[in-house]
């Protein structure tokens, strides 16, 4: 098949006008599908690897978009670029899986009483929160003591590296 004939610059021309009008447009919802784009290609690749430990940012970036756009978008989010990803790299959805969704969305849902607040002083302590009862959730199911505790200081530190970087991004003014 010949590239040229199947290239027809006016039809590249239209993508990027569609695409520019709606950034202008709908800024918001491109916004959102463009970071749940991004997070679920981390996430697959996360768990396509096989890494010991999740450095996703799905957490972090959950609580943003609470912030930004409320907590339906959060949890359409959350489904959307942390489980489906997470299942089509291989993992499996089970009572764990279902314990840590539960757990992300009770931790989004909170967020939004105390939105009034600034982002940080309040999304700080709900990430410690938040790995702290995955922690002792890990135990309780029957991971290493160890392991759990290691992933707890490493979601942590990963976390609110996250939370630094991304409000910098995210909140500075244009």
């Amino acid at each position: 098949m010949n590239f040229k004939k199947k290239f027809k610059p006016s039809n590249f021309i239209l993508f990027l006008l569609i695409i520019i009008v709606s950034f202008l447009l709908f800024r918001d919802f491109v916004m959102f599908i463009l970071i749940l784009f991004l997070v679920s290609i981390f996430v697959y690749f996360n768990y396509h690897i096989k890494l010991p430990f999740d450095i996703s940012p799905v957490l972090v970036v959950s609580l943003i978009i609470s912030n930004e756009y409320g907590i339906w978008y959060s949890v359409t989010f959350i489904i959307v670029s942390g489980i489906i990803p997470m299942i089509l790299a291989g993992g499996s959805f089970d009572y764990t899986t279902l314990f840590y969704l539960s757990l992300i969305l009770l931790i989004n849902y909170v967020y939004m009483f105390f939105t009034q607040y600034s982002f940080l002083f309040i999304a700080f302590p709900l990430i410690v929160l938040h790995h702290f009862i995955a922690m002792i959730g890990g135990i309780f199911f029957g991971i290493n003591k160890q392991k759990e505790i290691i992933n707890f200081i490493l979601k942590l530190t990963i976390d609110n590296t996250y939370l630094i970087v991304f409000s910098r991004i995210i909140f500075q003014p244009f």
